[in-house]
């Protein structure tokens, strides 16, 4: 498989914008199937997984790599050309026109990272386990009240930091290879997606918890403990004694 495939036309960005296809791509992007063992995946029917095959077919993003026969029919089994996506220079005038054609693409990444997570191991979420053994882990959804060209500046940053991370990749790829370091299979899956827009979402007229529970602290400077809550000591006896 390629690590890249170039989505070169208009026709190409709407055939892969679409939820079920992002998701059958994702699955083949692992392994091979048949239509008929996706649609046992993913409980549909076999004549629309078929449809949507031969339309990922038709625009390069999918390929039959293997035939078997079985019982006199010959099944295509379809894998993935490629691991990525990456949309091509050319269609950028028509991303500037079609606002929609980036909030596919946004909407892609999004989908994408939804079957990664589920897929992943649970040893990826062992996040109260004790902190030398919790493994990497990030999840943030907030809004942001900033001037834009403030938010600009912190982007370029933001966007070092994503350099930092390949060039940590890099140095980590060579010392395997030199023999310094064993391989240990590991990587750090992250996704990004962020926009500027009107509308605030979350503003609530009374943030407290209930009179049980309390704010477990978090990492986050701004974010601190509205991130999980727990019980108050006491309160699950107190709850016990009062309804007896």
């Amino acid at each position: 498989m390629k690590r890249y495939l170039v989505v070169e036309s208009l026709d190409q960005l709407k055939a892969v914008s679409d939820s079920l296809r992002m998701q059958m791509i994702t699955i083949l992007v692992k392994d091979a199937y048949t239509g008929k063992q996706l649609s046992t995946l993913l409980s549909l029917s076999a004549s629309k997984v078929h449809y949507h095959l031969k339309e990922l077919e038709n625009h390069g993003f999918i390929e039959v790599v293997r035939t078997e026969e079985k019982n006199g029919i010959v099944q295509k089994f379809y894998r993935a050309v490629a691991y990525d996506f990456k949309v091509s220079d050319d269609l950028l005038p028509s991303l500037h026109e079609d606002t929609m054609l980036l909030q596919e693409s946004m909407l892609n990444h999004l989908r994408s990272s939804i079957s990664r997570l589920y897929n992943a191991p649970d040893e990826s979420f062992m996040q109260f386990a004790e902190p030398g053994n919790r493994p990497p882990a990030i999840a943030l959804n907030s809004e942001v009240k900033a001037p834009r060209h403030e938010i600009a500046e912190w982007l370029a940053k933001y966007q070092a930091l994503i350099d930092e991370l390949g060039d940590m990749e890099e140095r980590y790829l060579k010392r395997i290879a030199a023999g310094e370091v064993e391989d240990t299979e590991e990587n750090f899956y992250m996704v990004t997606v962020g926009f500027m827009t009107n509308e605030r979402y979350y503003v609530a007229n009374d943030e407290s918890l209930p009179d049980n529970y309390e704010y477990i602290s978090s990492d986050f400077k701004h974010l601190s403990g509205k991130l999980v809550v727990k019980k108050k000591k006491g309160a699950g006896r107190d709850d016990k004694s009062s309804s007896e």
